[in-house]
């Protein structure tokens, strides 16, 4: 191992691999283009040795050369920065257009050029792919014009949201991005605008991926990836919806490090996420409420386009796409080196991604009324998925239908809602089983059951047992002669544009489709319990 020690530390001398430490006070390896951490160089390590000396180190070998670069003191007083394609820093957007040459957009309020950075690591997932040279520099409101062009949305409202997220998902990860979560029937070119973002974003050489198998494989792809999209998913598991709610407001997870019992690495788990599919996939009303709704329209028959006839015209116009957004840019940057402020009176939850959007749409010509409407508009959408995708939110929107206050025990509670469902033919089973449980579903939905209708309620412990008081204010609620069961089930229809005259195969709405199942569970049992008799 002497003859390995005595090369690494001749190859550190010459420069050809260098130590450098992060702001995270995180030890990085760096050869060539590649970079990475230290206690994940194995294969870098043996790449090195290969290249230089023509020697394949095995596993401990490496591992060797790991440790005594740990001990190894770094001569490099630069502090790096690291980020996945792009870097907001020192009042500039640093944005990577080729990792071979190491060419870079730097945007500042006075200019947008190109140029290398020196103090900035930049992260490769394995499919990364180099991004198109912006044409020359465009007038940011043609935006409208490229987005109606290329993407197929519902309507101009939908549109401008798409845009101010658009030029937002250049601002790095100082700020918290929403989910994307985009809707729409089929053959409204969900997967083919999942596509086109990507390549505006973050390239990829592979096609679009659906979930990684194993939480594993999503966090990875989270920490190496700026943009992460996973198409035509059915469903997500609470796990995974948990990881991506992490990823939204940035977080870390601990693996065991490799060759290591007790030693562990931490992964930086924050990027931009976007999903589509048929129905609304996302469900737990804390990742929901992490979420902007982009609604797509069915393209008509005779705008359908070929393939190649569309690439082709995605990618001419790619170049100026991204020239009018760094123009943006650019112009945002000044607004804020010009201390211009706006008094937003109401902020979604995401507040930083709300006045950044508020910053956007003023350079693109929207008020700050407009936009605050229309993230307010999406949070109302968002209320009612959550809502509509819970059936305890369900239940208690209609036992507060017809009253202005309900005061009872848990128990009792929990009692009325499963006659409620019974009512509605819906088995029993998917409700909790006990008080307890029932406390922690409303608990989900409760911020939600208030925006929408005005439905709030308070948890006291009375004596032995536990007292819910639920009131709902006056006006709350629109006057209708459905139950809201029905008018939820409604609302999900129309969602859906679920038409039955015009479509052969229509889908259900979830709702619907549990009602219908537990009717015909029910009368296959009676007649069961007929034949016995």
């Amino acid at each position: 191992m002497q003859k390995e020690i005595k090369n690494i530390e001749k190859y550190l001398k010459d420069n050809s691999v260098e130590l450098i430490r992060t702001s995270k006070n995180e030890v990085m390896l760096v050869a060539g283009d590649e970079s990475v951490p230290l206690s994940q160089a194995h294969k870098l390590i043996r790449k090195i040795f290969l290249e230089k000396e023509k020697v394949f180190l095995n596993a401990g070998q490496t591992q060797t050369i790991i440790e005594y670069l740990e001990i190894h003191p770094i001569t490099n007083p630069t502090i790096y920065e690291t980020a996945c394609r792009i870097c907001y820093m020192d009042d500039k957007i640093i944005y990577e257009l080729n990792k071979d040459t190491k060419e870079c957009i730097v945007v500042s309020g006075e200019r947008v050029c190109t140029g290398k950075v020196d103090n900035v690591i930049f992260k490769h997932a394995s499919d990364y792919q180099n991004q198109v040279m912006p044409s020359g520099l465009y007038d940011p409101e043609e935006l409208f014009e490229l987005v109606h062009k290329h993407f197929n949305l519902k309507n101009e409202r939908q549109e401008k949201l798409f845009i101010l997220y658009l030029v937002t998902s250049f601002l790095g990860m100082g700020i918290c991005h929403p989910l994307l979560i985009l809707t729409g029937e089929k053959s409204s070119a969900k997967s083919t605008t999942m596509r086109k973002l990507e390549k505006i974003i973050d390239p990829k050489v592979s096609d679009l991926c659906g979930m990684p198998k194993g939480a594993d494989g999503l966090e990875l792809r989270l920490s190496n990836s700026y943009f992460v999209a996973l198409d035509n998913l059915s469903s997500i598991s609470r796990n995974v919806s948990d990881t991506i709610a992490r990823a939204v407001t940035g977080g870390s997870v601990t693996k065991r490090a490799l060759y290591h019992n007790t030693k562990e690495i931490v992964l930086d788990i924050k990027a931009l996420v976007a999903i589509n599919g048929v129905s609304l996939v996302a469900r737990e009303s804390d990742l929901l409420d992490r979420s902007l709704i982009i609604e797509l329209e069915r393209i008509a028959s005779d705008k359908i386009k070929s393939e190649h006839d569309l690439w082709k015209s995605f990618e001419k116009d790619r170049p100026r796409i991204l020239g009018c957004i760094l123009e943006t840019l650019s112009e945002f940057l000044q607004s804020e080196k010009d201390g211009k402020t706006f008094h937003i009176k109401r902020k979604i939850r995401l507040a930083d991604f709300h006045i950044a959007c508020v910053k956007v749409g003023n350079i693109l010509g929207m008020s700050e009324k407009e936009v605050s409407d229309l993230l307010w508009e999406n949070q109302k959408n968002v209320n009612r998925y959550s809502l509509d995708e819970d059936i305890v939110a369900c239940c208690v929107i209609e036992l507060m239908d017809k009253a202005d206050e309900y005061v009872n025990s848990m128990t009792g509670l929990l009692r009325d809602l499963n006659e409620i469902a019974n009512n509605n033919s819906i088995v029993s089973t998917v409700l909790p089983k006990t008080p307890n449980h029932l406390t922690i579903r409303l608990n989900k939905v409760k911020s939600n059951l208030q925006a929408e209708y005005g439905i709030t309620y308070v948890i006291a412990n009375v004596g032995a047992f536990k007292q819910i008081t639920i009131k709902k204010s006056e006006n709350s609620c629109e006057s209708c002669e459905e139950s809201v069961m029905a008018n939820h089930i409604k609302r999900m229809r129309e969602r859906k544009n679920m038409n039955v005259k015009n479509e052969d195969s229509c889908e259900e709405s979830v709702m619907a489709n549990h009602i219908k199942r537990m009717r015909e569970r029910n009368k296959s049992l009676n007649k069961a319990k007929e034949m016995k008799k």
